[in-house]
């Protein structure tokens, strides 16, 4: 994420976003959908994971060990903090590189 982070600070390396014409709206959209794509595609990585634990919920729900919320929330709850950080980290390197914040330059 911070490779790709450095990517995008000098792919769209402007300290003070101009948004006068249609060309710079189309730089401000696409440096905005590449944060979101990124943001998203690394959020893929924990399916697998997900995936590969699936046959354990399958079995332990099937038998009445645990209801299916008491398997999904924490595993739910103990990503939030994860996927906040990736989001920080992201803002925290590309925001003001970018020009997302007219006050920065």
């Amino acid at each position: 994420l911070i490779v790709i982070a450095f990517i995008t600070m000098t792919l769209f390396l402007r300290t003070e976003m101009h948004r006068n014409t249609i060309n710079d709206g189309g730089i401000y959209l696409g440096a905005l959908f590449f944060g979101l794509i990124t943001i998203m595609f690394n959020g893929f990585a924990e399916l697998s994971m997900t995936i590969a634990k699936l046959p354990v919920f399958y079995k332990q729900r099937d038998l009445f060990f645990y209801p299916a919320w008491t398997y999904a929330i924490p595993a739910w709850i103990t990503k939030i903090p994860i996927s906040v950080a990736e989001a920080c980290i992201w803002v925290f390197l590309t925001y003001y590189v970018v020009g997302f914040d007219p006050s920065a330059g």
